[in-house]
């Protein structure tokens, strides 16, 4: 890295050029806020002072990126959104494309750090749009891993994984090892949540070790945090606090307070979970007047409550509530319900304590409600975050089969004018070669609507028929059902008995559906290892018994002749709703009831209450 820095100084003091200087400037900041946050300041006030010149009016954009980024790794949240907001207005009126995308996925950071799930999101998937038509692999690949984050967040640890993974072959692609690191450490978190602590170990000390090779200290540090935070997990403390250590040495080498504060904050976990209450109190204290010096309300509200837990372990019950009620306030103006849930619940053990029945049972009631509220909340985000991801899904996949047509089209067209050419010579090859074209157009077409794997029709094929039923059923007011299907613990099947058991599972389950189906009814791979069954004139009571019989014919199987020890189960989800406006609402519906199964256990048919 320190060859590239010296790289970079030395074009900047040999180039006049401002719109050149500016963007070289620009590169030089992305290197610096990773290892040395005063010199990264020192880049960005010369590109303030630079971009003043109206010659080049996407400057001041670039400049405001950087600052805005600079604020919000200082932890000044409130200036680092003015910045990137008015960042990205001015890199659109200018066209600077690339500019433009990187504030897209800085504010989707922004507002994951918020808290603000659904903003977030609606601003990476922008930048992942943006990046794609624009062919920008390097910005794509950070937007990528931005849905993963979210995707992850709100538990959707399959979709989380699918992001991340793509994000990772793009680095890799790019051979940016920086980045790399990163979504190495996002698909830790990803097994560090499903239990897979071993996997979570080597993936952190494998993007540990990128980072010390490229210097990245904020990298380093956060890794080894994440190291940390594994082996507390594990029970194996002191080494947890070792890590934990480790990791505030570079946070005071690299001269961030953002990061010194989770630091500290992390290290007094691992002491209150060694018994050294007045050590960790300390360390909780000196993390809580870090957050405060930035203007990290969010840092701040989190170890309020470490603070007011400590205090109630070592019985100083008034110094607790008092310090509890404070977060507790801060909680109720900032609007995140989660923290309000965890004060309400610290409240009420210290009045419990304190043998105050009432008190102690008013704040657990509150508890218990915001529980409740935060779940049927979480719930939402969740399906919206899966339903934005299938959207980015179906989007992918058709530009890329557009892509392949117009490739083969273009091919087609080759041999046509070929054959047009040869005309006078071979008048029957011309024939062959029309009659070639016109099988590949018809295999470009089946391979359009048609899942290989299964042979089922594919999602493309469902949206647009489905719509159509749809249309009919409200026209004709006849009955339409949907179904969503979902092989049980399918991972646990490829991981156990390997992928190619895997693919065998859903052919033969896919055939399952496909002779389950009558004349008018139609099957379709949805994704993965989820299916779609439509039955057209058919209510919810007729929908129900033929879903029950396939459910029952799936668990009965012969599944030892693929391997002795293999079982499946599929779990159901039927909507037949009229009174819904529109088809996607109708599969939406009986995606719910999907889950609703699964929660409920699996390897059954939940219907919905019908309008």
């Amino acid at each position: 890295m320190n060859q590239t820095l010296q790289a970079l100084e030395a074009q900047l003091s040999q180039t006049q050029a401002l719109s050149e200087k500016l963007e070289l400037l620009d590169q030089l900041y992305q290197f610096l806020r990773l290892s040395d946050l005063h010199r990264a300041k020192e880049a960005v006030e010369d590109m303030l002072i630079l971009s003043q010149n109206p010659a080049y009016p996407a400057g001041r954009g670039l400049a405001l990126k950087n600052l805005g980024d600079f604020h919000f790794r200082q932890g000044n949240l409130p200036a680092s959104q003015g910045c990137l907001e008015e960042a990205l207005s001015i890199l659109r009126r200018a066209g600077e494309v690339k500019g433009e995308i990187d504030t897209l996925n800085a504010l989707g950071n922004f507002y994951y750090f918020q808290g603000s799930f659904p903003k977030a999101l609606e601003y990476y998937l922008e930048a992942l749009e943006q990046s794609r038509k624009y062919e920008l692999k390097a910005q794509e690949s950070h937007a990528l891993s931005g849905v993963g984050i979210i995707q992850y967040t709100l538990g959707n640890y399959q979709e989380a994984t699918k992001y991340f993974l793509r994000s990772l072959a793009l680095k890799r692609e790019i051979g940016d090892r920086l980045t790399e690191s990163g979504t190495l450490n996002n698909l830790g978190l990803v097994y560090l949540e499903m239990g897979d602590y071993p996997g979570a170990v080597q993936l952190y000390r494998e993007s540990l070790e990128i980072k010390r090779a490229l210097g990245d200290l904020q990298g380093e540090a956060n890794a080894l945090s994440n190291l940390g935070v594994v082996f507390q997990r594990l029970g194996r403390t002191q080494e947890a606090l070792d890590y934990h250590q480790q990791a505030l040495e570079i946070a005071g080498r690299l001269g961030s307070p953002q990061v010194r504060a989770t630091c500290l904050e992390n290290l007094g976990l691992s002491h209150a979970t060694l018994g050294n209450l007045e050590k960790a109190l300390e360390l909780f204290q000196a993390s809580k007047n870090l957050y405060q010096e930035q203007g990290n309300r969010l840092g701040e509200l989190s170890t309020w409550l470490q603070i007011g837990s400590t205090l109630g372990h070592l019985e100083q019950a008034e110094a607790a509530i008092e310090a509890l009620q404070k977060g507790l306030k801060m909680a109720e103006e900032l609007g995140p319900q989660k923290p309000l849930l965890e004060f309400h619940q610290a409240l009420s053990k210290v009045f419990e304590q304190l043998h105050k029945p009432a008190l102690a049972l008013y704040h657990l009631k509150q508890a218990i409600e915001i529980e409740r509220r935060l779940h049927k909340e979480q719930q939402a985000q969740k399906t919206a975050a899966l339903l934005a991801g299938f959207q980015v899904e179906k989007a992918r996949q058709e530009a890329e089969i557009e892509r392949l047509r117009n490739t083969e089209l273009a091919r087609a067209n080759r041999e046509l004018a070929r054959a047009i050419e040869s005309l006078k010579e071979a008048n029957a090859e011309k024939t062959r070669l029309l009659d070639k074209l016109r099988q590949q157009s018809k295999e470009l077409e089946r391979l359009a609507r048609q899942d290989p794997l299964t042979r089922l029709y594919n999602r493309r094929y469902l949206e647009e028929n489905l719509g159509r039923e749809f249309a009919a059923s409200k026209r004709y007011n006849f009955p339409l059902s949907i179904a969503m299907v979902d092989i049980d613990h399918f991972k646990q099947i490829n991981d156990r008995f390997s992928h190619q058991v895997g693919d065998d599972v859903l052919r033969l389950v896919a055939q399952m559906l496909e002779s389950n189906c009558r004349g008018v009814d139609f099957a379709a791979r949805y994704g993965g290892e989820e299916f779609a069954l439509v039955f057209p004139q058919t209510d919810l009571l007729g929908a129900l018994v033929a879903c029950e019989r396939l459910r029952q014919r799936v668990e009965s199987y012969d599944w030892s002749t693929i391997h002795p020890h293999l079982k499946v189960t599929v779990s159901i989800g039927i909507s037949s709703d009229s009174t819904l406006p529109d088809h996607e609402k109708l599969l939406a519906a009986a995606d719910e009831q999907l889950y609703a199964a699964k929660r409920a256990g699996r390897n059954r048919v939940f219907p919905q209450v019908t309008g």
